[in-house]
């Protein structure tokens, strides 16, 4: 049996998808109570949970672990600058790593991203105090 979409859940990919900057769960959820005041925290988890089963987006676990979210599910790389936090996707691919030994180790290996670190266009033109760390990326409200 096929589940539909509630209102929610299509409001959660809605955003993400609108989103170029992998915003974090509580990102998302502070955008989608500007569309539905009355959603909850939790119902944004539980919502990106099944679009992740589902296959319709990417969990991203970046430097410090907190988890992004991306709805472009093609592969493809990222870049994180260290100085604002922007997460932005890269064009084409990092040569594609042997996972043979690892999946003969028994592991479940499903998908890799590769992520560049340092300073965006935006911050490299800058002298380095002025932005901090995990604010919105240039031209992204937060």
């Amino acid at each position: 049996m096929k589940r539909r979409a509630t209102p929610q859940m299509s409001a959660v990919y809605d955003v993400l998808a609108a989103s170029r900057d992998h915003p974090t769960a509580v990102q998302l959820f502070q955008r989608v109570r500007r569309i539905l005041p009355r959603v909850s925290l939790g119902t944004v988890y539980r919502n990106l949970d099944k679009l992740r089963d589902a296959g319709r987006l990417r969990v991203v676990r970046l430097e410090g672990g907190l988890a992004h979210y991306d709805a472009m599910i093609e592969p493809h790389d990222h870049f994180v600058c260290e100085r604002c936090g922007a997460v932005i996707d890269l064009p084409g691919r990092a040569p594609a790593l042997d996972a043979g030994a690892l999946r003969a180790a028994g592991y479940d290996v499903r998908w890799h991203t590769t992520a560049l670190y340092g300073a965006c266009a935006g911050c490299a033109d800058r002298p380095s105090g002025r932005a901090g760390r995990g604010a919105p990326a240039h031209g992204q409200a937060g």
